[in-house]
């Protein structure tokens, strides 16, 4: 196999898949290009023994299929009433026709080994996934707070707490502390909300993301880092904890500015009332 440790050389690189998407109202629409620079898996691909194969896998919907291709550069287009939830692709180089394999390439280790391959057989392993689509996360609704948090009520409950072992971060409030929310409040002061409840809330989520790396308000928050500008200082594989507070505002559009702004009409309204 090639890219599984060091057996075939050469190894494949961070460029080896490069995906592009172009999504419409009814689809979703991914251009594939896989790269791999070795000539015996290239000339077996140009004979037809072997092709690019690549497998989605929507564990909501049950759909798991395999789009294969004999060019590196091929399109999966999936009705989006057929997925939900992230979408993971797995994509392979592997044999369409019997065929005794050695490859000038190999690891010192198997030099002038031979491997009788079947159909089906994976050559090539790129990583594992190789890209993934959240099929249910509405871009058109992605920067507003509502798209990975929410606040409900629990009879139950006696204080305020932050759930976040659901698919949206939730804020549950005791029915009294509800019922003032209900009457207005959230609509008519959400600036304070935000710089408050919601900044708390989402902090907290932050310092434990890594936990909850498939729930939707994760996902929503990770395609917000990697899709804006002024949130790529933040694109890497772990947020430090240092950064939290810096992301948390980032993410609800400077609460506490927008909080000050907001008092500081009603005091001025309140002012001229006096």
């Amino acid at each position: 196999m090639l890219g599984v440790g060091d057996d075939v050389f050469p190894l494949l690189d961070g460029d080896c898949a490069v995906v592009e998407e172009r999504h419409t109202k009814d689809a979703f629409c991914c251009t594939v290009t896989l790269r791999q620079h070795n000539k015996e898996i290239a000339r077996l691909i140009a004979k037809g023994l072997a092709e690019y194969a690549c497998e989605i896998d929507c564990s909501k919907t049950f759909l798991r299929e395999c789009v294969a291709s004999s060019s590196p550069t091929f399109t999966i287009t999936l009705p989006r009433r057929r997925v939900n939830g992230r979408v993971r692709f797995n994509c392979f180089v592997t044999a369409r026709k019997a065929f005794n394999y050695t490859n000038a390439d190999f690891n010192d280790d198997y030099e002038g080994a031979t491997f009788a391959i079947e159909p089906g057989d994976i050559l090539v392993g790129f990583p594992q996934p190789t890209f993934y689509l959240d099929a249910d996360i509405r871009f058109d609704t992605l920067l507003a707070a509502g798209s990975f948090m929410q606040i409900r009520e629990d009879k139950m409950a006696t204080e305020t707490r932050f759930d976040i072992a659901t698919e949206k971060i939730e804020i549950v409030l005791p029915t009294p502390i509800f019922a003032l929310y209900r009457q207005g409040i959230g609509d008519r002061h959400a600036q304070v909300i935000h710089s408050s409840m919601a900044f708390n809330a989402l902090s907290f989520a932050l310092y434990n993301m890594a936990e909850h790396a498939d729930a939707l308000w994760a996902r929503c928050i990770k395609m917000r880092i990697d899709t804006e500008p002024e949130l790529e200082k933040f694109r890497k594989k772990e947020i430090e904890p240092y950064e939290v507070p810096a992301l948390a505002q980032a993410l609800l559009g400077d609460p506490y500015q927008r909080m000050m702004e907001h008092l500081a009409t009603l005091q001025s309204k309140a002012d001229l009332e006096e």
